[in-house]
């Protein structure tokens, strides 16, 4: 926190901040992407130009600059009052503990950092050997203030017993200038002298300590591990951490050591091993300031399923009361009703109903509900709603598409629609059809998709389509498109069972490296996204136009480019389509001017394919997630399925479903 009372933040590869008043966030510096493992994200420079790998931890001295704690990079860099971003200490990409000046020195993953009012810089870091803190003049000369700040391992715990780690501790500085730190393997909070001699402030130092939370005067406190430390206006330490079930805490050390529990996590719930709560219940905080008044300012974040579905900060009054105040929560659920009172669960897939009812794969909730165009929505299989039962095969057309386990789950559920209004899906390498609210088999693509040759995608249905005239296309992650009649003939239509290429033609000529998903425009042409596996193959990601007859050609996009971002004309442009690590992919829509649109949710923005090649970004901003309605093109977040009727665009993204209007 600044002297003025802003806020500044660390936040993905940026550095944000928060204005005196609470109503403005801005980005101090920093940007670019989300960046791939072992890839890099460095550069000095001013506001975004700047660059910075996953920081943990940020610093502010008196003067008004910043100080970062830049992890993955293994560097601490400054940051001016002005937003300019110099490299304090450390070797950009080189993990280690050497000692020097500024570029000679190196760090490990540098976690927690704190500034003195002389402009003396401590870096807190861990390793399975030691954890270190190390010490940076205002010259950036970097030396080592504490060998090893913990007496104690910490363990990651394993199948075959734990492994012993020293996690880094939390660092923060008085008024006076000493230096506090809450240690996570010793269970206790420490002061440094300047010299480096340490006192035990709260907690007992003993071996096999597992900690707790227990209040009481110093000797007495128990602490498990934590997550932030912060000093309030009248010199008290504060500390966030999991009390005994794992659920935050807000606790308040006093100069004599003695502990008080100020604010306590309710409501929490544990999902996969990971605690989740509503906002304003403290359950998924991890980090904390206090602010002038004596509050705390907390950052929550919603999470399940894998994934991140908000990021907010909160204000907590010591009796734990709460306000937002910045960010926009996006509350998931399975309600039905009309406009903003229905709610979704991380929705994907889109289709439209030849009657106008918009089709929605609800992936959270496992369920296909409807949106009809007054903004009703309903879920399909229940009472008031489109097909109040659904007969057949339907928990096999409800479930999610993909290989059972593995991480190349791709495509969870592409639905299509036919002008007469039966509705397709896929499930692994089964192709289903819904028909007067009955679930039947249209046809079984195993033993087609059954090779000698080794290919490295799984066999499962990734895209479906129908055109016009009834006929049904399914892509599969194994390269081959196939067309199946209104007869329920399956026939190859596009590609071939074999490893992934790029090669345009007719036909099996082609080549695909694990198509996605599809759709058609009026003249039957089939658009498809291509290079799901882009990361393992090497072929870059593209999207690919199928004529009636079966000729492919690229549309859009370099086979010989990695996955990136840039717009221009279709051989230039480069896409990102897909994320393995969340299984989020690409998904196509055309409008009735042949204009084909393409959902990234990866850079969060949509892209575009005009008819004459150009492809631009007309929704989305890049690398801003979050939602800002208004005047195109707004902010939207991680868009997932697409559909156009119109001159609408209906986009789903976590947790609801936008209307966008065209130009």
């Amino acid at each position: 926190m600044t002297g003025s009372g802003e806020v500044v933040i660390a936040d993905g590869h940026r550095i944000r901040k928060l204005s005196t008043d609470q109503e403005q966030v801005s980005t101090l510096a920093g940007g670019g992407a989300m960046v791939p493992a072992g890839g890099t994200n460095y550069a000095d420079g001013s506001g975004s130009t700047a660059r910075f790998y996953g920081p943990k931890a940020v610093a502010v001295d008196a003067a008004g600059n910043t100080y970062v704690a830049d992890t993955v990079n293994h560097l601490v860099r400054k940051i001016s009052a002005s937003g300019v971003v110099t490299t304090l200490a450390g070797k950009a990409g080189v993990c280690g503990s050497q000692n020097g000046v500024g570029e000679a020195a190196t760090f490990c993953t540098p976690t927690s950092i704190a500034v003195d009012k002389m402009g003396t810089v401590y870096v807190s870091q861990g390793s399975g050997t030691e954890n270190p803190i190390r010490k940076i003049t205002a010259a950036g000369e970097v030396s080592t203030f504490i060998g090893k700040a913990s007496q104690y391992a910490g363990g990651i715990s394993t199948p075959w017993g734990p492994i012993p780690t020293y996690y880094p501790v939390h660092l923060a500085i008085d008024s006076a200038g000493s230096l506090f730190a809450a240690d996570p393997n010793d269970h206790v909070i420490r002061k440094y002298s300047a010299d480096g001699q340490a006192t035990v402030v709260a907690g007992t130092l003993l071996p096999n300590n597992v900690g707790g939370d227990t209040d009481g005067v110093a000797s007495a406190a128990k602490f498990r591990t934590f997550l932030a430390v912060a000093f309030d206006a009248a010199n008290r330490l504060h500390v966030l951490g999991p009390d005994n079930s794992g659920y935050p805490t807000i606790r308040r050390i006093d100069s004599d050591g003695t502990t008080t529990t100020v604010v306590r996590a309710h409501s929490c719930t544990l999902q996969n091993g990971i605690v989740t709560g509503p906002p304003g219940t403290l359950c998924t905080a991890n980090q904390m300031v206090v602010k002038a008044n004596g509050d705390f300012l907390v950052a929550e974040y919603g999470y399940g399923g894998s994934t991140y579905k908000y990021a907010q900060l909160r204000s907590y009054t010591p009796q734990g009361t709460s306000t937002v105040v910045a960010g926009m929560p996006s509350a998931e659920g399975a309600d039905d009703g009309q406009g903003s009172s229905a709610r979704f669960d991380r929705p994907g897939a889109l289709a439209f109903n030849p009657s106008g009812a918009l089709y929605v794969r609800d992936n959270g909730n496992g369920a296909i509900r409807t949106a009809q165009a007054d903004g009703v929505v309903r879920t399909l299989g229940k009472p008031d709603g489109h097909c109040t039962a659904v007969t057949g095969m339907a928990s096999e057309f409800l479930a999610l598409s993909g290989p059972d386990s593995g991480y190349l789950r791709f495509n969870n559920g592409p639905l299509a629609t036919d002008s007469a209004g039966n509705l397709y899906t896929v499930n692994e390498e089964r192709v289903l059809k819904m028909k007067d609210c009955q679930v039947t088999l249209l046809a079984d693509l195993k033993p087609l998709l059954t090779t000698s040759t080794y290919v490295f995608m799984s066999n499962n249905a990734s895209g479906i389509s129908a055109d016009s005239k009834g006929n049904v296309y399914v892509s599969t992650l194994k390269g081959a498109i196939f067309k199946i009649d209104t007869k329920g003939e399956v026939a190859l239509f596009a590609g071939s069972v074999a490893p992934a290429g790029h090669a345009d033609g007719q036909g099996a000529a082609a080549k695909f490296a694990a198509p996605g998903y599809m759709t058609v425009d009026a003249a039957d042409n089939l658009y498809v996204v291509d290079g799901l596996s882009d990361v393992t193959v090497k072929v870059g990601p593209t999207i690919r136009k199928i004529t009636p007859s079966g000729l492919v050609s690229t549309l859009a996009g370099n086979p010989n480019a990695a996955s990136g971002y840039a717009d221009g004309a279709a051989a230039a442009a480069l896409f990102t389509v897909g994320s393995i690590s969340s299984g989020e992919t690409a998904s196509l829509a055309v409008d009735s001017k042949g204009n084909v649109y393409v959902t990234d949710p990866v850079n969060s923005v949509i892209r575009k394919i005009a008819t004459d090649g150009q492809v631009s970004t007309p929704v989305g901003q890049l690398w801003r997630y979050g939602y800002a309605a208004g005047t195109l093109p707004g902010i939207i977040n991680r868009p997932a399925g697409i559909a156009v009727r119109n001159s609408t665009m209906y986009i789903s993204v976590p947790n609801a479903v936008l209307q966008v209007g065209l130009p």
